[in-house]
């Protein structure tokens, strides 16, 4: 791990795309059933190209999705090293529970078991965020929709910077945050002021889908501070 004595949070740019999926890609590793499914071969060249694509089209036509990077200087030169990636999203709307209304599914994931097995998942996944969403007397809720960090550079404090930009955003405006975490994450989000909801989400594949890996998803959220 190169030496640095602080991270800094930015705004993520178009070329920063590529370095940040690949972030994403050696954060989780195959660790995370979710993400292997929703970023098909994340850790191949193609699968790579793919991520960045999605990545870019996201970050381009999402006026409410705000994406970060983590930043660590390092060397003589101090250059700069992008170590994590955040995505938080207000939302105000639930999101769509048809995975084809949200993503090319016959590009993405062009065998048809695989794609009808992504589609199940979607649909269970979004529930949760659906409901606090819909309870928010329609003001919308932060949503942290991505979160990595690369794993030489972990214990840096760039997961908790990344995270508390959007608790300091959400407050700002009086809204709820909410995460759909990995188990290994979950600590973070609780030293954050996150709290569980849901222990371990859940996903009604059917009996056609159940040698596959499903997610382990805890679902989180954590109520605004007011400042005064």
């Amino acid at each position: 791990m190169m030496p640095s004595n602080k991270v800094e949070v930015a705004l993520v740019s178009d070329k920063d795309i590529p370095t940040c999926f690949q972030v994403l890609s050696e954060s989780f590793g195959h660790d995370a059933p979710f993400v292997d499914i929703y970023f098909p071969g994340h850790d191949t060249p193609s699968g790579q190209a793919q991520g960045t694509k999605r990545l870019t089209a996201w970050k381009q036509s999402s006026e409410d999705s705000t994406f970060l990077k983590a930043v660590a200087r390092a060397g003589e030169g101090h250059q700069e090293h992008i170590v994590g990636l955040a995505v938080w999203t207000y939302m105000k709307e639930p999101p769509p529970a048809e995975l084809e209304k949200v993503e090319d599914v016959e590009e993405v994931w062009p065998d048809e078991e695989d794609r009808e097995f992504m589609t199940r998942l979607w649909r269970d996944y979004v529930i949760p965020r659906t409901r606090v969403i819909n309870e928010s007397s329609n003001k919308g809720v932060y949503v942290l929709e991505l979160l990595a960090v690369h794993p030489d550079y972990r214990h840096l404090g760039a997961g908790t910077a990344l995270v508390k930009w959007g608790t300091k955003a959400a407050d700002e405006q009086g809204l709820k945050a909410v995460v759909e975490g990995t188990p290994v994450g979950r600590r973070l989000y609780e030293q954050c002021g996150l709290h569980t909801e849901i222990e371990e989400m859940r996903f009604d594949v059917g009996d056609q889908f159940s040698a596959r890996r499903k997610p382990k998803l805890v679902f989180m959220v954590r109520d605004p501070v007011s400042s005064t």
